[in-house]
């Protein structure tokens, strides 16, 4: 039982390795698309009531996203790379998360393959890299 588990945890470290590698590479070099350039250009407003009153309640997303972006930018900036990598971190944290969903409900194998295709199907990856809730809603609900 032992042996099985260590083989399962190793076969999980890898395939988020291959996750985090499927999301990060060409990181800093990713450009906004549409969506993102228009989540960017409402955080300058200068209050947070500012804010939700002109920038959330005239887009329609959750809020949640847009406020988080809001005190982020305020920490690290605006550029591509500080505005994409807590949803690229989302996206590669849910790689676990969904092992142990899988792990729970069904068995071991089941949460091995869930993760895997977490972590490499052209969705899942491309939606690590773009800045709206996509990956953190999903992060959230794992």
């Amino acid at each position: 039982m032992k042996k099985l588990l260590t083989a399962d945890f190793a076969l999980l470290a890898f395939i988020i390795l291959v996750g985090s590698i499927l999301r990060l590479v060409q990181f800093p070099d990713i450009p906004f698309m549409f969506d993102e350039l228009s989540a960017v250009n409402r955080l300058s407003f200068d209050s947070l009531s500012e804010l939700l009153e002109k920038g959330v309640k005239k887009d329609g997303h959750p809020a949640g996203v847009q406020v988080f972006l809001f005190y982020w930018s305020k920490l690290f900036g605006i550029s591509e790379a500080a505005i994409k990598l807590p949803f690229i971190f989302c996206g590669i944290a849910s790689i676990p998360l969904i092992y142990l969903l899988g792990k729970k409900w069904f068995s071991g194998t089941t949460g091995l393959l869930a993760a895997a295709c977490l972590a490499t199907l052209q969705f899942p990856v491309l939606y690590s890299d773009i800045a709206r809730p996509y990956m953190s809603g999903m992060f959230s609900q794992l």
